[in-house]
């Protein structure tokens, strides 16, 4: 199916999809998107919670989210671990191993949509329900998977959206073993001022660096 095709055929579903809304399905995503790419910084604290299945366990992590246009980054949790980019290095840092994975940015700035949802066209939304999520009317949105019969590996995803600002509230992913990742997040701030700090990174003293930066040529 063409593209083309394959988008209209989205949006048509999403149309069709809600029952428990006046909002459609493809509205909100549409809504959420433009939000988003009217950002010029952002920022939120936010706790990752993932659920194992087989062994009916879970476990959380908090963190906070920094972006800022162009290129600019900081993902980091409360264990230490962190990915931060200044818009021309990336800095990948796992405190267990006390390692740092050093490289070239060369992809644009990325949203909250995509640092936390795997979100593309090979997900269409199924329903709309309307509740209140920590106190604020919102939006429940349901996807799944545009050919259910193909290999993937997430059947179900699921995002709360507020009503009035269309900030993401909290993102669920099923997958096909049952384990469930839900990130919740919090203390919104969009277009504010972000320190340039923020998006440096300085290196712990013995810490194992590994650098995959390519030499520019004749810099030597």
């Amino acid at each position: 199916m063409k593209k083309s095709h394959l988008v209209a055929a989205l949006w048509i579903m999403g149309c069709y999809a809600s029952v428990a809304s006046a909002i459609t399905g493809g509205e909100i995503v549409e809504k959420v998107q433009k939000k988003l790419n009217e950002y010029k910084s952002f920022s939120a604290t936010f706790e990752k919670q993932f659920y194992w299945a087989a062994l009916d366990k879970s476990r959380s992590r908090e963190g906070h989210l920094y972006l800022r246009r162009p290129g600019h980054f900081r993902v980091e949790l409360d264990n230490g671990d962190a990915m931060v980019a200044d818009g021309k290095t990336v800095w990948s840092y796992v405190e267990r191993n006390r390692q740092v994975v050093v490289s070239s940015y060369d992809g644009e700035l990325r949203t909250p949509w995509q640092v936390f949802v795997d979100y593309s066209d090979n997900y269409i939304p199924l329903a709309v329900e309307e509740t209140k999520f920590n106190g604020r009317s919102s939006y429940v949105l349901v996807l799944g998977p545009v050919d259910p019969t193909e290999v993937q590996s997430r059947r179900q995803m699921k995002v709360w959206v507020d009503k009035k600002k269309w900030w993401l509230m909290q993102i669920e992913t099923v997958e096909d073993n049952g384990d469930i990742t839900t990130y919740t997040l919090k203390d919104h701030k969009e277009n504010k001022k972000i320190k340039d700090d923020i998006f440096a990174f300085e290196t712990p003293k013995g810490t194992d660096v590994i650098d995959r930066r390519v030499p520019v040529r004749g810099a030597e």
